[in-house]
């Protein structure tokens, strides 16, 4: 199985990587892009290299995954959104990231909500959780817009999300209040 979903400007699709290693490398050895996820921690190979087998393994289990978002017209990596199972809460997180050169282009919403439809759609998950750094404006505004519904403030590690105990603000999202959405 693989993951193929499209939006109006990009793709998001499973890693490849040999062909997606420098993209990502690009994103998460940027500080200031990276200071929202890792509190500005950059990433080294090992780091990427355990995204990639994670996804992978994500994939094969569950038949979602957190993919590259992939511009149409070139293929260029300019994020990194989609599905990955929690360890701690019932449900999956959903994820987004985009490469600072793409920012304030609508890229994060135009992406989750396409996320979101394979999710609740062809995966069939119920409920979808996003764990956003409380100081991250603009993924609350993309929670917002999906109508995730803000469920309270954990650590991080409590989540399942991340492995360090800094502070995010959860959202949630089910399945029917998504279809009742997209009714509309």
């Amino acid at each position: 199985m693989s993951l193929l979903i499209e939006t109006p400007r990009c793709v998001i699709r499973a890693w490849q990587p040999e062909r997606d290693r420098a993209g990502l490398m690009r994103m998460t050895s940027d500080a200031e892009m990276m200071r929202y996820i890792t509190g500005g921690e950059t990433w080294d190979d090992a780091r990427v290299d355990g995204l990639f087998a994670r996804q992978a393994r994500s994939m094969a289990a569950h038949g979602v995954c957190v993919g590259a978002l992939c511009r149409k017209d070139d293929g260029e990596i300019v994020g990194i959104v989609g599905v990955q199972p929690l360890d701690r809460l019932d449900g999956f997180d959903l994820g987004w990231w985009i490469w600072r050169a793409y920012w304030n282009q609508g890229l994060a919403t135009e992406a989750a909500i396409a996320s979101c439809d394979d999710a609740f759609g062809r995966a069939g998950l119920q409920r979808l959780y996003a764990c956003i750094d409380p100081d991250n404006h603009a993924s609350h505004g993309v929670a917002r817009k999906l109508g995730m519904r803000a469920i309270g403030r954990m650590k991080a590690s409590e989540t399942g999300s991340w492995r360090n105990d800094a502070l995010v603000d959860v959202y949630e999202l089910t399945r029917p209040d998504w279809q009742a959405q997209r009714l509309r």
